[in-house]
């Protein structure tokens, strides 16, 4: 089976910022931005804020790991 794609070079060749007050979609950039986007750096600041300040420290030293194949291989191994 053949694809044909057709590609129209220009279409994307001169990409644009819009303003805040351009026209989009039945709204403005600046309307649909705060939509999308809402209130963005201070939610992420609050919850970096949670996750340093308040979470359990852990010593990495001490993690435990769990490799599945070793454990299935020890398992068929042992079930003679």
């Amino acid at each position: 089976m053949k694809l044909k794609i057709r590609s129209s070079s220009h279409r994307f060749s001169s990409p644009t910022v819009l303003r805040g007050d351009a026209p989009f979609l039945g709204a403005t950039v600046q309307e649909w931005d705060k939509a999308i986007t809402g209130n963005m750096d201070k939610t992420l600041a609050q919850v970096k804020q949670r996750a340093m300040g308040n979470g359990p420290k852990r010593d990495v030293s001490k993690a435990t790991t769990f490799d599945l194949a070793s454990f299935a291989g020890k398992r068929m191994a042992n079930a003679k």
